[in-house]
C-alpha cells in the first residue's frame, strides 16, 4: 500500500484543528486502546477468531479494573463480511463483553475497514441509536489540561484504504472466497503487515510537524515512543552482550545472559520473518517520542494494546498461551508528560 505523505499531513492537520473533535481527559483516568481486531464470521477466512478467548479475557480485565475502552478503527472486517455475519458470530463473546463497559465508557474511532456505520445501529452500544456519521478522531489532554494527543486509525493518505477504498473492498471480498483454499498463508494479515515500511516514517513526520503525540493503528505493527519492537529487541541483545565481558568469572550469569540472548534473537528473527521490522522513524537516530501504534489483535500468539493510566502510557502484549501467568506482558512504559515536553516545542 502506498502512503501519500502530503495528503496524510494535510488530513491529520485538518483533524487536529477541528473544534468538534471530542476531547478526553487523562487526569485520574484509565484507558485501554485497541485497534485492528477485524472481526469476521468465525470461519477460515476470519483472521481474528483464534484470538477470541484472549481478547475476551483482556476486555474483562480492563472492565473490571475501571478502564475506559477506545476502539481505534477496523474493529469489524466489513470489507470481507457483512455486519449480520459478524454480529451472529461474536454477539455473545466480544460484543457482549464490550457492552458490559457501558456506553459512557466506550469510544469508537472508525478505520477504513469499518466505516459503514450508517444506517445500522452500532453493535457495541447497549442503546441502539442509529449512526448518522462516523468518528474520525479523538483528542486527549495531558495532566496539565492541554490537548496534546491525537488518536486516529491512521489510514488517512493511504491510497488503497483512503483514495480507492471501494475497489480495495471488492478485491478483498473476492479474496475471501478463495482464502480457505490457499495453503501457503491462511492468515496473511495476522502474520505480516501489508503496509509499506515507510508508513511509520510518514506518520512520525506528521506527528513531529504538528507537535502532537499521535496514537494510531492500521499498520498492524506495534510502535512505542517512535520505536519498533525489533529496535527494542536489538537494544536488549546489546545490553546482555555487554554484561558478559564485565563478569568473566561469573559462569552462572554468563550462562543466563547467553540463554536470554538466544531467546531475544529468536524473537527478532520472528519479527524479520513476519515483515514486522520497520525502518527507523527518524533516520538520524534518537527520534522524538511522538508516534505510537497499538499493533493489532491478529498476531498468531496474541494481541497488543496501549494502556494510559493517568500520566503513564504502556504497550502491553496479551498472550494466547494459557500457560503464561500473568497472561499479559508489559513491553515498554513511559510518562506522557515527559514525552509531551520533548514533543511540544
Amino acid at each position: 500500500m502506498a502512503q501519500d505523505k502530503t495528503l496524510t499531513i494535510k488530513k491529520l492537520s485538518q483533524l487536529w484543528k477541528r473544534d468538534d473533535i471530542k476531547v478526553l481527559s487523562t487526569k485520574g483516568k484509565k484507558y485501554v486502546i485497541m485497534s485492528d481486531i477485524h472481526l469476521g464470521d468465525g470461519g477460515r477466512a476470519d483472521d481474528f477468531h483464534h484470538n477470541e478467548k484472549t481478547l475476551t479475557a483482556a476486555l474483562t480485565h480492563y472492565n473490571k479494573n475501571g478502564y475506559n475502552l477506545i476502539l481505534l478503527g477496523d474493529i469489524e472486517e466489513l470489507w470481507q463480511f457483512v455486519l449480520d455475519e459478524i454480529k451472529d458470530r461474536y454477539q455473545n463473546t466480544i460484543y457482549k463483553t464490550i457492552k458490559s463497559f457501558g456506553d459512557e465508557r466506550v469510544y469508537r474511532v472508525c478505520g477504513n475497514h469499518d466505516l459503514e456505520w450508517y444506517p445500522p445501529p452500532d453493535p457495541i452500544r447497549n442503546t441502539p441509536v442509529p449512526c448518522t456519521s462516523v468518528t474520525e478522531a479523538l483528542k486527549m489532554k495531558d495532566n496539565q489540561g492541554n490537548a496534546r494527543i491525537l488518536l486516529v486509525h491512521g489510514h488517512h493518505g493511504d491510497e488503497e484504504s483512503d483514495k480507492r477504498a471501494w475497489s480495495s473492498k471488492y478485491f478483498v471480498r473476492l479474496y475471501r472466497k478463495i482464502e480457505p483454499y490457499i495453503k501457503f498463508d491462511p492468515h496473511p494479515s495476522a502474520t505480516k503487515s501489508q503496509i509499506k515500511k515507510d508508513y511509520e516514517r510518514i506518520l512520525y513526520a506528521c506527528a513531529k510537524k504538528l507537535n502532537v503525540i499521535l496514537i494510531c493503528g492500521h499498520s498492524h505493527r506495534a510502535i512505542f515512543a517512535s520505536r519498533s519492537y525489533a529496535e527494542r529487541l536489538r537494544e536488549k541483545i546489546a545490553e546482555q552482550e555487554a554484561e558478559i565481558p564485565t563478569n568473566p568469572n561469573d559462569t552462572k550469569l554468563i550462562e543466563k545472559n547467553r540463554n536470554e540472548i538466544k531467546e531475544l534473537r529468536k524473537k527478532l528473527s520472528r519479527e524479520k520473518r513476519k515483515k514486522r521490522e520497520v525502518d527507523p522513524t527518524d533516520p538520524r537516530g534518537n527520534p522524538l517520542p511522538c508516534y505510537f501504534n497499538t499493533g493489532c489483535a491478529l498476531y498468531t500468539d496474541g494481541i497488543t494494546v496501549i494502556e494510559i493510566t493517568n500520566d503513564q502510557i504502556k504497550l502491553v502484549k496479551w498472550h494466547n498461551d494459557s500457560t503464561k501467568h500473568p497472561p499479559f506482558e508489559e513491553y515498554e512504559s513511559g510518562s506522557l508528560s515527559a514525552y509531551s515536553k520533548d514533543v511540544v516545542r
